[in-house]
């Protein structure tokens, strides 16, 4: 733990202040289509929460499975009177007049069953730290809408030590740029917004169908003028499932694609030069082959130094030994999703094409 941490002294001011998070009232949402090999991991953890239950809700929506996700979900909460089940209406289904599909038809009609002050967001292959809850409560001052935590993965071989690695780099640039003032985006699997946010900006009703829903509740938020925060802190670091193979990465990252091409003009700018490096690097060593080797060299520090940093502030050393090799991964990855975007014509999200 951060010596800043492990060194407080509790004031009863701070005691005060700890108590006052336990007594928010907090609702949890919980996307499920088809999670039967995830869905029990998750609710565990959500289940082992240090915060109070009585202070907690947690809906589980089910999304027509097609598995047994449902009947899982059910034996597991059977005990549990703060939990609750959800059989979602078809995609079809109108709400508020407004057409919705996927995760966002999901999220909306969870979000009409909600009793808390705060929604908090994951998904169903997520663990979720016991602490995540108060963890993320403390960072909502006076006019903060949304928080967003931290995600790696856990398992996988090495495609899943490179999906780790990958997300903590790139969460790792998003606090940078959050530090100055600037927002890119919110992770739907580790997120807690306001209700009062949340009903602000009209629900996903208003804000209508998002391939990249949280994307899009994370920008409506910020429209309506409320601040964010984006964490970098291992309190609320959350394991996913990783990505089995590399084609079904793909699929995914043409979702997130889509939500990157909707940034500003100067964050688009910056993803087309993080993505084309690959072809760059290629055509310079072929006509200036020292200045290549010069800027590879260099590139490759900074990606190196940098995860080394990021690793050692979050505490996990075993991500340590992917270091030397995520480079050449994420030169080559950050390429492949640009071509794949503009070639792949739909994408699949949960056995549904969009």
């Amino acid at each position: 733990m951060n010596k800043r941490f492990a060194n407080a002294q509790y004031t009863p001011r701070t005691i005060t202040f700890a108590k006052k998070q336990f007594v928010k009232k907090v609702s949890i949402l919980i996307a499920a289509r088809n999670e039967s090999d995830n869905i029990i991991t998750c609710l565990k953890s959500v289940a082992a929460l240090s915060y109070p239950s009585e202070n907690l809700q947690i809906l589980i929506g089910d999304d027509a499975s097609e598995d047994n996700t449902s009947a899982l979900i059910q034996e597991f909460i059977q005990d549990k009177p703060y939990f609750e089940l959800v059989k979602i209406l078809p995609e079809a289904s109108k709400l508020s007049g407004s057409l919705l599909k996927g995760k966002t038809n999901v999220l909306a009609q969870l979000a009409h069953k909600v009793k808390g002050d705060y929604l908090f967001f994951t998904d169903a292959d997520i663990e979720v730290p016991t602490g995540w809850v108060e963890n993320m409560l403390m960072h909502f001052k006076p006019n903060v809408g949304i928080v967003t935590g931290i995600t790696t993965m856990k398992g996988g071989g090495l495609l899943g030590l490179m999906q780790g690695l990958e997300w903590l780099y790139y969460l790792s640039l998003m606090r940078l740029l959050s530090l100055f003032g600037f927002p890119v985006t919110a992770m739907g699997n580790n997120m807690a917004v306001t209700r009062k946010a949340y009903d602000a900006v009209g629900g996903y009703e208003k804000i209508g169908f998002s391939i990249t829903e949280d994307y899009a509740l994370f920008r409506a938020i910020l429209a309506k003028g409320f601040r964010f925060v984006q964490l970098f802190d291992r309190r609320v670091l959350t394991l996913s499932k990783p990505i089995p193979t590399y084609s079904h990465l793909l699929i995914q990252r043409k979702r997130w694609m889509y939500g990157a091409m909707s940034l500003p003009w100067e964050q688009r700018i910056g993803l087309y030069v993080n993505t084309l490096f690959f072809p760059f690097i290629i055509v310079l060593g072929i006509t200036a082959p020292k200045i290549a080797l010069i800027t590879l060299f260099l590139y490759v520090l900074w990606i190196c130094a940098w995860l080394v940093s990021i690793l050692n502030w979050l505490q996990q050393p075993q991500l340590f030994i992917g270091v030397p090799f995520f480079w050449l991964y994420h030169v080559f990855t950050n390429f492949a999703m640009l071509i794949n975007y503009y070639v792949r014509k739909t994408t699949v999200w949960k056995g549904r094409q969009y």
